[in-house]
């Protein structure tokens, strides 16, 4: 779940440029935002499971935790202009859309809200420092030369280098600065590495016969 749900995001990502209708890309836009934020609750349940190896994380309380952090974050979905596009200019929202360049065409770029920008970083990041904690916690109580002790360090590296993207994107999409967004758009490139760690870090390792 920690790739499968971001990568739903990457294509609504990219069906919103495609498909280029002005309330298909708001809503594209906060889906994207909201699975990539979502993705990372599951890296709780990898914690939780190895730290109650002997007594079980039930899944009923894995969905029960997961459904609740997803409403949270689909509050997003319902703050008034919470994400708007602004064109050529500086026109922002259908207004933009409707008058803006189509040679070339001008897709517009999102701007968040300062209750949409504090709403989803508060959120996302409180989740954030509670992993981060408690996995640093699981960590020494491990042991650095545990197999699991390591498997903690590139998943909490792996966590921390997806949630840089996550929150220059919260960020950089509020500021609404052109020098913002060329630094949002390079620090994209940590989602490669993140997936790499977070793949190391989580699969199961096979069983020696």
């Amino acid at each position: 779940m920690v790739f499968i749900i971001p990568a739903i995001g990457i294509l609504f990502n990219i069906l919103y440029r495609t498909i280029d209708d002005y309330y298909f890309n708001l809503i594209g836009n906060k889906l994207t935002i909201y699975l990539s934020s979502l993705a990372l609750i599951n890296i709780y349940f990898f914690a939780k499971i190895i730290q109650k190896s002997q007594v079980g994380f039930p899944l009923s309380r894995q969905m029960t935790i997961f459904l609740i952090y997803a409403a949270l974050l689909a509050v997003l979905f319902v703050i008034p202009d919470g994400v708007e596009f602004e064109y050529e200019g500086g026109i922002k929202g259908i207004e933009g859309y409707n008058s803006r360049s189509l040679d070339p065409l001008d897709l517009g770029v999102p701007v968040f809200s300062t209750a949409f920008f504090l709403y989803g970083i508060i959120l996302s990041q409180t989740v954030v420092i509670v992993l981060i904690f408690n996995g640093v916690k699981q960590y020494k109580e491990i042991g650095k030369s545990s197999k699991f002790g390591k498997k903690y360090i590139m998943v909490l590296s792996g966590m921390i280098l997806m949630d840089i993207v996550i929150v220059s994107s919260y960020l950089f999409n509020w500021l609404n600065k052109p020098i913002g967004r060329q630094i949002s758009l390079y620090l994209g490139i940590c989602i490669i590495p993140a997936a790499i760690l977070l793949y190391l870090g989580l699969k199961q390792e096979k069983k020696e016969l």
